[in-house]
């Protein structure tokens, strides 16, 4: 809250010149009692302390700012007329806009605390303080990841979520990551990938990535079945990126062009750079981002436009946290809960969904909350609401789905602007949204341009992206006023793509459930999306290309790694570091465990090589690494970090980067094996599910339902808590637990003290 700044817009506000109507006195003096109840608590004390807030002056302030908040609004319906009152009008909604609704969303969103002031409270009312229990920071060994699971106590509530570490838009360092990971994995190509790093290459050449230019997405085989078709791959992508409009990159491809282990690193490549390309065409084509721009706070702001419209329950809740480190600093971010629903990228292979008619979807709740979503996506300008976004909820005895609720909302307040009839990637327009619900249409009307920015003040957005979502939230607005409500006797008009008859159409509480989905879809809109799940999940095959693709890819990855040449060039240049006498014995065993893991054999199956003599060859390594540079710690020649001390110089530092380059190479190449096991183990899992889902299709309806039936009740009883299912058991086995009242316990217990051996 901008005390100072307010009181003196109030004052002046006061002292203008216009009509002194009843409604301008009421909102003065409603104001002046506001400033005049915060003083206290926003002005230092003589200490130059700020007071902390009780409960009871919290409450009482309270109803100051509302009859305030009401007053101004009240004196801005009035109608005003002449130059004086038309500037002094223009004033108070200036003086709403910036000062009055963004210090009440403050106000309205901190709890009184006795051990921070009011002020402090307010100006950081956007984040949670947050300290995690020692079993959760045990877990997390200290360390925060840029998106790790979490559980904390939020709002007074144990939540289960995940946690997002405040970011910033950063291409350049996601695409110097790939190259670095790159370079490291394939290190006789390092000088190829280290001339990729162009800020022309990442703009212009990156989006000419094509994996599918080294596989064939139909059968997933690799086009390198001969020499020929090999090099022909390599120079079709040469070709497709454009490397021949970078001079030195193109000489560097030159070098290698004709290396096996060349075409690997490229396809490897190829897939990383695609899934970059498409973060970047959203950042940047959708988002309209800048480097540098706030990230992480889309999630919670569009929490927060989601509460302004009374659509809390509709998305996943997020927040703006700060957790508390061991070293007492804080780690700010977004934490967002989890949902208890279905993921449609994550549902078993035999699932009530798998069988389920699209009539299982046409529910009046569902129907609502797509439309609502659709609004607020299209207010908040979320460009990215693909079947994945948004979770599904079936009743579990009618098979029927009763909610859904849009998560990951991350890909949100894009700076463009829209016209009525504009769709953006997964946003559809206002035309193409079809409907409106009754209740929602009101509740659209009734939000200004000062409670909108109110509503997304504190979380990081530039005031192009909040002008537009006004600009959106306008549009909408008079889409709605335009609207005609729906008229069961005559139907819902056809949707046409030549922009004629109604943007939206109003549709009561009861009308609902005359709507079918299939009169409500149009284009990309949220009720075509639900018949699309409805049809994926019934013809989904679990085996797709992605898995072959990302298989093929680890595992030639980890066969070029374990090629002596890709590490040889570490070895050498950690070896013309060595002093000519006094060498570290830590160091000398560095050398020492490079050098015996570079002369291990390689396994001829990489994947099911467990105990093979190079993996325990890199585990020694890697334990050498870690001794080293445990040691040096201890000197302090590095930092607790990991990073070299400033005072560590020439052939010195250089051992010391040597070493981390070595244990960065351990570390990936053990990372590349642990991926490329996953990756084949989550295709032969897909290929399991696909069989049990095409034998589960195969049976009657009625077999299906039995199998149904028996495996609800099985995840009943492990849903049961556990004290409740011992009960259970000894019930069912109660007469195990019956004494047998002939048994002579005497004659027992003496046979085992004469036979204590037994």
């Amino acid at each position: 809250m901008k005390y100072k700044e307010m009181l003196d817009f109030s004052l002046f506000l006061s002292k203008t010149e216009g009509t002194d109507s009843a409604a301008w006195k009421k909102a003065i003096q409603s104001v002046n009692q506001l400033m005049e109840a915060m003083g206290p608590y926003q002005l230092p004390m003589g200490d130059g302390k700020y007071r902390p807030i009780t409960p009871e002056a919290y409450a009482k302030i309270e109803a100051i700012f509302d009859q305030a908040v009401v007053a101004v609004n009240e004196y801005g319906k009035e109608h005003h007329e002449g130059p004086e009152d038309e500037a002094r009008e223009q004033l108070m909604k200036n003086f709403n806009k910036e000062f009055l609704a963004k210090s009440y969303i403050e106000y309205k969103n901190v709890k009184p605390n006795p051990n921070e002031s009011l002020k402090d409270a307010m100006e950081n009312f956007r984040y949670q303080n947050v300290e995690l229990s020692d079993a959760e920071m045990q877990r997390l060994g200290g360390n925060l990841s840029s998106r790790v699971q979490l559980s904390i106590d939020l709002d007074g509530v144990k939540t289960r979520g995940v946690f997002t570490k405040r970011s910033s838009y950063d291409p350049h360092g996601q695409f110097k990551a790939i190259l670095d990971e790159m370079g490291t994995k394939y290190g006789k190509f390092a000088s190829f990938f280290a001339a990729m790093d162009d800020p022309r290459f990442l703009q212009e050449g990156l989006f000419g990535n094509d994996p599918r230019l080294f596989i064939n997405i139909e059968t997933g085989a690799v086009n390198d079945a001969t020499p020929e078709a090999r090099v022909q791959a390599v120079y079709n992508y040469h070709d497709s990126v454009g490397f021949d409009l970078y001079p030195s990159l193109d000489r560097e491809f030159e070098k290698y062009r004709d290396d096996p282990d060349f075409f690997n690193a490229l396809f490897e490549y190829s897939i990383k750079a695609e899934k970059l390309s498409a973060v970047i065409t959203v950042n940047e084509q959708m988002l309209n981002l800048k480097p540098g721009e706030n990230l992480d706070g889309r999630n919670a702001a569009m929490s927060s436009v989601a509460n302004l419209l009374g659509l809390n329950d509709l998305i996943a809740k997020s927040k703006q946290i700060a957790i508390k480190m061991p070293s007492g600093e804080f780690q700010t971010g977004t934490f967002m809960e989890f949902v208890e629903s279905k993921d449609i990228s994550h549902i078993d292979s035999i699932d009530e969904t798998r069988v389920l008619g699209l009539d299982a979807y046409e529910s009046k709740d569902v129907k609502v909350q797509l439309a609502n979503l659709q609004v607020l996506d299209y207010i908040c300008g979320n460009v990215d609401r693909h079947l994945g976004n948004i979770l599904y909820k079936f009743d579990p005895n009618t098979h029927k789905l009763t909610s859904i609720k849009g998560i990951d909302n991350d890909a949100s307040f894009t700076k463009r602007r829209m016209t009525n009839s504009t769709s953006l990637s997964q946003l559809p327009s206002i035309r193409r949204m079809r409907v409106i619900d009754q209740a929602m249409a009101e509740k659209l009307l009734s939000i200004d341009e000062g409670m909108l920015g109110a509503t997304l003040h504190g979380y990081g957005l530039s005031e192009e992206e909040v002008a537009a979502s006004y600009d959106r939230l306008h549009h909408l607005q008079e889409a709605v006023k335009a609207a005609p409500t729906y008229d069961p006797e005559k139907g819902l008009e056809p949707y046409l793509d030549s922009n004629e008859g109604p943007e939206l159409t109003v549709v009561k509480s009861e009308d609902w459930e005359k709507l079918r989905l299939e009169d409500l879809r149009a284009g990309n809109n949220f009720f075509g999306k639900l018949m699309g799940v409805q049809e994926t999940l019934t013809t989904e095959n679990m085996v797709n290309e992605t898995m072959k693709r990302d298989l093929e890819s680890s595992k030639r990855s980890l066969t070029s790694m374990l090629n002596p040449e890709n590490s040889a060039k570490l070895l050498d240049a950690a070896r013309s570091h060595k002093p000519f006498m006094g060498v570290s014995t830590r160091y000398q065993n560095v050398l020492d465990a490079m050098a015996a893991y570079q002369n291990a054999p390689s396994p001829e199956d990489p994947l099911h090589s467990d105990g093979h003599q190079k993996w325990q060859r890199l585990s020694d390594l890697q334990n050498a690494v870690a001794a080293y540079q445990q040691e040096k710690i201890g000197l302090g020649h590095i930092r607790p970090d990991g990073s070299p001390s400033p005072d560590m110089k020439g052939k010195a530092l250089s051992r010391i980067e040597d070493v981390d380059k070595i244990g960065k190479f351990a570390s990936l190449l053990e990372q590349q094996r642990k991926t490329a096991i996953a990756s084949e183990e989550a295709l032969r899992e897909a290929e399991r599910k696909q069989a049990e889902l095409d034998a589960f299709k195969a049976l009657s309806p009625e077999e299906q339902q039995i199998i149904l039936a028996q495996r609800k009740a099985h995840e009943q009883y492990l849903n049961q808590d556990l004290s409740v299912r011992i009960q259970n058991s000894l019930a069912e086995e109660e007469e195990l637990f019956e004494m047998d009242e002939d048994l002579d316990l005497s004659e027992n217990l003496s046979m085992d003290a004469a036979n204590p051996n037994q």
